[in-house]
């Protein structure tokens, strides 16, 4: 098995020793499933109010980013407030289910995967910067309408570990309704405003690691 050593910063004093948790996002699998054109609009409803919640949640998570970590680093939640406040987007989503008979989380996924090769096509590097909030955004809403909660985040940590949250969006290990308990996170590897927010001990992750078998 190959050795991989990854290099931070640490805003926390100490050593932590611990086993190593990688913790990943991907979007869920979400079943194709069509519905009754009498229930079209019922799903158009189910999409606006996951939205709200979705929104309601990124919210707390910057207000206690804010509080922690200052307004600046906070800042990393304002994409994905505004990509829950896009009409273009959001009535993107809704037109799927109307035009497609859709469920709300299969048309919120259509257009994530829509909108996520037409930023990689454009080459875009400040688009493509923005891929993993989107990915993030449609997760969660996605979660949401599925009725998957936070706790499966935490279900396979049962002793005390290094998490390393490899990508952008897991600002989702702050949630305010499921925070991990001190017998199972030792330090979050992670953004600065991230690690804040969820009140751990940290190291903020740079961009690459070194390597070594």
């Amino acid at each position: 098995m190959s050795e991989r050593q990854l290099k931070g910063i640490g805003v926390s004093p100490g050593i932590a020793v611990g086993r190593v948790v990688v913790v990943r996002w991907a979007l869920p699998e979400v079943p194709h499933r069509v519905v009754p054109r009498t229930q079209v609009e019922k799903e158009v409803r189910r999409l606006r109010a996951a939205i709200k919640d979705v929104r309601r949640h990124f919210a707390e998570l910057r207000e206690r980013a804010v509080d922690r970590a200052g307004v600046d680093a906070a800042r990393i939640f304002d994409a994905q407030i505004l990509m829950l406040e896009d009409k273009e987007f959001i009535g993107g989503v809704a037109e799927l289910i109307r035009e497609n008979h859709f469920t709300a989380e299969k048309a919120f996924e259509f257009k994530t995967l829509e909108v996520r090769d037409l930023w990689t096509d454009t080459g875009n590097p400040l688009l493509k910067e923005r891929l993993a909030d989107v990915t993030g955004v449609a997760i969660r809403v996605i979660q949401h309408l599925m009725h998957r909660g936070d706790e499966d985040v935490w279900d396979g940590i049962s002793q005390a570990s290094i998490v390393v949250a490899t990508e952008r969006y897991t600002q989702e290990v702050t949630s305010p309704s499921i925070e991990p308990s001190p017998h199972q996170v030792r330090v979050l590897a992670a953004d600065f405003a991230i690690v804040k927010a969820a009140g751990l001990e940290g190291v903020v992750a740079r961009p690459h690691g070194a390597a070594r078998s």
